[in-house]
């Protein structure tokens, strides 16, 4: 074929083609999960350092600052993860409810 014979092309489709049976990933979760800990009052700046050193691992706020309370919000799936990093450094859950 030379550059100036026309070449034939096949219509294209508007719809995308499919290649076999692919799944979709997952939707995000909207809801956050809170978790309540005591931590040493004089540690409370470094757990959120920890938090954010561990790419935000979840949302820290301080709800009682003499009892050394926090808040924190953090997605269903890395409440596992959450749950170790604080029972490492020695935190207490608080189980509400």
């Amino acid at each position: 074929m030379r550059c100036s014979e026309a070449q034939e092309m096949a219509p294209r489709s508007s719809k995308p083609r499919r290649l076999g049976k692919e799944r979709r990933p997952a939707p995000p979760c909207l809801a956050s999960l809170v978790l309540y800990a005591e931590v040493p009052r004089s540690e409370i700046a470094l757990y959120r350092f920890l938090l954010e050193g561990y790419d935000n691992l979840a949302v820290m706020s301080v709800v009682d600052r003499y009892r050394a309370v926090i808040k924190l919000r953090c997605s269903p799936d890395a409440q596992k993860e959450l749950r170790e990093l604080l029972a490492s450094q020695g935190a207490r859950i608080l189980e509400l409810g």
